[in-house]
């Protein structure tokens, strides 16, 4: 099999390659539930597909399945065990996979690529097919037809007539659902190649139009100047334009020659930047200014130029426009209780935008600049972290904690790419192949901060496993975290120094937020809050509908805020939810009450059970749309912040009412920071990692 089809029948099963689920042929296709594979069964599975017709040794299944440094002989024959068990194979006689003597393995099966004419299984999730095989179904002859006249009595000439209009019919509707369709992929992704492989990390790449030369931002670690680079696809010679910022967006080209972006210039102030590249690079010229450096917030669309920015005086995020005649003008304003709107894209003709409503989802918008309005897409339960243009009718999406996402924009279905695209982001598409960044030996630690004498020190790993470690919740000497050193992301527990897995999460599953509440350890999970049970990792729902702000226990009382139609609001729980304030989006524990974050407003305030009407000022602002929840955090004594632009950990002391500032002694700034209730601080540290730009493509 040279093509892998979205849908086949494989022996006794079904499969649907882009989601990795089987179901048995024999099954009631109205009551059958689908069988998910693990992701390295899946990958194991397609790529056996892909290559029916070979012997498959060890080393090659290592190399082009499991991840570099990874796989193991062993490794090899327990997935292949493990799926020889969901398949039903026999060793001993196989229908499916054969153990060549010494060799390896080979794919035995027939594989019959499933049409619309023909069944088609109730997956879950289940692909669109083509709809060409509609006319082969529709001009099939009769049946024992051995005169002039057809087995209902009607003339020969008749029955002709009528399957060659049924057969035209059927061809020109083939022909309109493949015109709306998306131009497919003849396989999965299976394989990524290297385009840049510098030392150092790389973002944003484009080609320009004859593809010819790659163009991306370059920087040689996290606290170092980005340059734009131009690279020869043939002779991979890479060049360095002399200009270097701190803060860069996603380069868009105004012309075949030209490239526009925004950037901060010496004096930290934002400004657009018109750039040559073509035929070589030439000084960059600034246009105008900005307010702030948006990544992905900048499009074109009919001469045009579009960009998101953020009104600081306003408080929320806006949409501009600059005509031809150079001429700016504010399209339209969005809501201040969305946590942002900061992406922008072309597909067809028509503006698309990318917000983020709340901390966890995000929702896509079609824009129609000259009305000023917004049509709603679809929601989505993850965020949007990037988008393109596949076609005239689709986006390719990088969601977070997901694979990257075909999204067909007229009939709001997805379409994954597969594992191979787990850890890909920034995709742009090219033909039959597609551009992309891939962060390698991208590790994250917890470190526990030391203040000395005046100084602060964040070099005392508290977990090191050589995986991502991330969130952080204390109680007592009970400790808990989220670490990828079992695989996927789990929930972990550390008492008196020794630590044990707790979770037992499904492949996909993401842990959002963990925290205790009294003796019971509570994590949202996938927008849920759940409780862990402490011996067995259980899950237990806690609560029907999707989490949408933060939770947290305070005083031993349980405290959360939620955004519904009314807007955000600060909950707590006693026989029955009751709403505190209005307005609030996030809060921490203070000695005497909580410390509440307002959408609508930078400074931070004290709120006490005890004085429910009143709200004390702190000499503190934080923005909610710019800082993250796990971005600041509190203890008994103190109230922590990052301060981004100043590469400094701010520390606020509950008695003296004074602010310290403490210089960041890392490379790279932490994503988040903690605190227990003895005082301690813990920040969650990436380490020193590089960037590549490669291709995600076939290999034949």
């Amino acid at each position: 099999m040279s093509n892998l089809e979205p849908l086949v029948k494989i022996g006794n099963w079904y499969y649907q390659a882009a989601y990795g689920q089987l179901l048995p042929v024999a099954a009631d296709s109205g009551t059958a539930v689908a069988v998910v594979l693990e992701p390295r069964l899946h990958s194991l599975l397609n790529y056996f597909l892909l290559h029916c017709d070979q012997v498959l040794d060890k080393d090659t299944l290592i190399n082009d399945v499991w991840p570099a440094g990874e796989g193991t002989d062993a490794a090899v024959m327990r997935a292949v065990g493990a799926l020889r068990k969901v398949l039903g194979d026999n060793v001993k006689s196989p229908l499916y996979i054969s153990t060549i003597a010494k060799k390896g393995y080979q794919w035995r099966c027939l594989i019959e690529p499933l049409t619309t004419a023909q069944h088609k299984p109730a997956l879950a999730n289940s692909l669109t097919l083509s709809g060409a095989s509609f006319a082969t179904s529709a001009a099939r002859p009769p049946a024992n037809d051995a005169s002039e006249t057809g087995a209902s009595g009607l003339p020969w000439r008749f029955i002709s007539a009528v399957c060659s209009v049924l057969l035209l019919g059927g061809t020109v509707l083939a022909y309109l659902l493949a015109s709306m369709t998306v131009t497919p992929l003849t396989k999965l992704p299976d394989s990524i190649k290297p385009l840049s492989a510098l030392t150092g990390q790389e973002f944003w790449a484009t080609l320009e139009s004859a593809e010819q030369f790659a163009f991306y931002w370059y920087r040689e670690s996290e606290d170092a100047p980005y340059q734009l680079a131009r690279q020869d696809l043939a002779s991979l010679k890479v060049s360095y334009n002399d200009t270097q910022y701190d803060e860069v967006s996603q380069p868009v080209w105004l012309d075949q020659a030209q490239l526009l972006f925004r950037a901060l210039d010496d004096e930290q102030r934002c400004y657009f930047y018109q750039q040559q590249v073509m035929p070589e690079f030439s000084p960059a010229s600034k246009v105008m200014p900005c307010q702030q450096v948006l990544e992905q917030g900048l499009a074109i669309l009919k001469n045009q130029w579009f960009w998101l920015d953020y009104a600081t005086d306003l408080r929320r995020y806006e949409l501009w426009r600059r005509s031809e005649d150079g001429s700016t003008a504010r399209v339209m304003a969005f809501p201040e209780k969305w946590q942002s709107a900061d992406q922008l894209l072309v597909v067809g003709q028509s503006l698309y935008l990318a917000a983020q409503q709340d901390f966890y989802r995000s929702q896509l918008y079609r824009v129609d600049p000259q009305l000023q309005l917004l049509d709603a897409i679809d929601d989505f339960d993850q965020q949007i972290i990037s988008s393109s243009r596949w076609d005239q009718y689709h986006a390719l999406l990088t969601l977070k904690n997901s694979e990257l996402q075909l999204y067909n924009l007229k009939d709001n279905t997805q379409l994954s790419l597969g594992p191979m695209t787990w850890q890909l982001t920034q995709p742009q598409r090219y033909q039959q192949r597609i551009l992309t960044t891939q962060h390698l030996n991208y590790t994250t630690d917890i470190v526990n901060l030391v203040f000395e004498d005046g100084l602060l020190n964040s070099e005392q790993s508290w977990q090191t496993s050589n995986r991502n470690e991330r969130l952080f919740a204390a109680r007592d000497q009970q400790l808990a975290f989220v670490s990828e050193r079992a695989g996927d992301n789990q929930v972990w527990l550390t008492n008196a120094g020794e630590s044990r897995q707790l979770s037992r999460l499904v492949a996909g599953q993401y842990v959002q937020q963990l925290f205790w509440h009294q003796a019971l350890l509570l994590a949202v999970i996938d927008n849920q809050l759940y409780q862990i049970a402490l011996d067995d990792g259980a899950l237990s729902l806690l609560a029907g509908t999707p989490v949408t702000g933060r939770y947290q226990s305070c005083h031993n009382t349980l405290y959360w805020t939620e955004q519904n139609s009314d807007g955000w609001q600060l909950l707590h729980q006693q026989q029955q939810p009751e709403v505190l304030l209005t307005g609030v989006v996030n809060f921490k524990c203070a000695p005497d009450g909580l410390v509440v974050q307002f959408y609508n407003d930078d400074k931070l305030a004290l709120w006490s059970a005890q004085q429910p009407l009143q709200l004390t000022p702190l000499p503190v602002n934080l923005n909610w749309h710019h800082i993250l929840p796990a971005q600041w955090a509190t203890n008994r004594q103190q109230l922590l912040w990052l301060d981004r632009q100043h590469w400094q950990l701010k520390v606020y002391d509950w008695q003296s009412g004074e602010t310290a500032s403490y210089t960041w002694p890392a490379s790279a700034l932490p994503l988040e920071i903690h605190s227990d209730n003895a005082g301690s601080v813990f920040s969650v540290q990436p380490r020193h990692y590089d960037t590549d730009i490669v291709w995600l493509q076939n290999r034949s």
